[in-house]
């Protein structure tokens, strides 16, 4: 009987960095901020997947976010915080 061979990547290292910024690539619709919220619109169906990777950069400007199907509210730690912000997600186009 033939052996199974399998690969286990637990130990491959995760950048969330390069992959936000392929994904924002492909869905990245617009970005708005107000105070210390910044809205996130992508294409349908992206938003979740973005807002995980927005969780795991581990950004310390960024509290958290909440994320739906087409849209992320980004919500961060000063009013300050949020046009730098707005800029560095752009800054991945």
């Amino acid at each position: 009987m033939a052996g199974i061979n399998t690969v286990c990547r637990q130990n491959q290292r995760f950048n969330p960095l390069q992959k936000l910024k392929r994904t924002l690539t492909d869905a990245f619709i617009s970005i708005d901020h107000a105070d210390h919220l910044i809205v996130m619109k992508t294409l349908p169906g992206n938003a979740n997947a973005i807002g995980a990777l927005i969780d795991n950069l581990d950004w310390e400007e960024i509290m958290g976010n909440i994320s739906g199907d087409d849209t992320i509210l980004i919500i961060c730690k000063s009013a300050e915080a949020a046009p730098m912000l707005s800029q560095r997600f752009i800054d991945m186009l």
